[in-house]
């Protein structure tokens, strides 16, 4: 299948620019600007509560901000909705998984490509030419592409929500992937997770970010300081809806606002990981 994800190297895939939100007069985001460059991990940390999953809803277009820009792929999308934004390439997984519980794991994955099936009404009827093209390869890239690099065959017809915790973890990332994104956005891909669950987890996004066939660039919110400091090519900080720092992950583990504002909550857990 051919993929369009690549971004050269330093360039700007997604461009933020003076973010301002709020709700009911509480400011979530204050005049936050960053860059992810394409084929990079770029992750969000900060306390609870700091902004990081409202900066994520703002960069899909769930949240509209006051004031501020957002560009993808040299585009402005400001103004954009969530499923323009989908087209462009833009997918996400969410805090809380979002699946049909009462569906199967190939069903689930299966809505993540219909932003791509573009049939009419009468070939899909039928069943012919397009619609049959279309179903037929939707159904390689899923079953021979994100089903495998998951590991989740032996689950592929099971109902979702009779499914593990960390399973159903796998299904919303593979229902992500199936929109063949170029910037996958990842909201807590690890919590709940025991550390088998993390490790695998792990391996799959780095595998998504760094193989030839994906390449995809990521964008990361994630409380496991372990995790984060070994997969991020850069991390930002928030604290408090405000941008407190920004650079490559050994700076930030020994910045002082940092250490301040949240590394220093989650030290002892950083260094046993390590």
């Amino acid at each position: 299948m051919t993929r369009n994800n690549e971004t050269p190297a330093d360039t700007p895939l997604l461009k933020v620019e003076d973010i301002h939100i709020s709700f009911g007069g509480v400011a979530a985001l204050t005049g936050v600007t960053f860059e992810v460059k394409g084929g990079e991990i770029f992750s969000l940390i900060g306390p609870n509560g700091s902004g990081k999953t409202v900066m994520m809803n703002c960069i899909n277009g769930l949240y509209r901000p006051q004031k501020g820009n957002i560009s993808f792929d040299g585009k402005l999308i400001s103004g954009l909705s969530p499923h323009q934004r989908a087209e462009m390439g833009i997918s996400r997984t969410f805090q809380k998984i979002e699946l049909f519980s009462g569906m199967t794991v190939l069903d689930n994955i299966r809505l993540g490509r219909h932003i791509h099936l573009k049939s009419g009404i009468l070939s899909s009827c039928l069943y012919v030419g397009k619609t049959a093209r279309e179903e037929i390869e939707s159904r390689k890239f899923i079953e021979e592409e994100i089903i495998d690099l998951l590991e989740i065959e032996h689950i592929r017809n099971h109902v979702t929500g009779m499914l593990p915790y960390g399973m159903q973890k796998r299904v919303e990332l593979a229902r992500a992937l199936a929109l063949n994104p170029k910037i996958l956005l990842l909201d807590e891909p690890l919590a709940g997770l025991n550390l088998e669950e993390v490790e695998d987890m792990a391996r799959f996004i780095l595998d998504i970010n760094e193989e030839k066939r994906w390449r995809v660039t990521c964008v990361l919110v994630e409380h496991d300081m372990g995790v984060v400091m070994d997969l991020s090519d850069r991390v930002m900080v928030l604290n408090f809806g405000e941008k407190i720092a920004e650079g490559i992950p050994h700076e930030i583990q020994d910045h002082p606002d940092v250490i301040k504002a949240y590394l220093g909550e989650v030290e002892e857990l950083y260094v046993t990981r390590r």
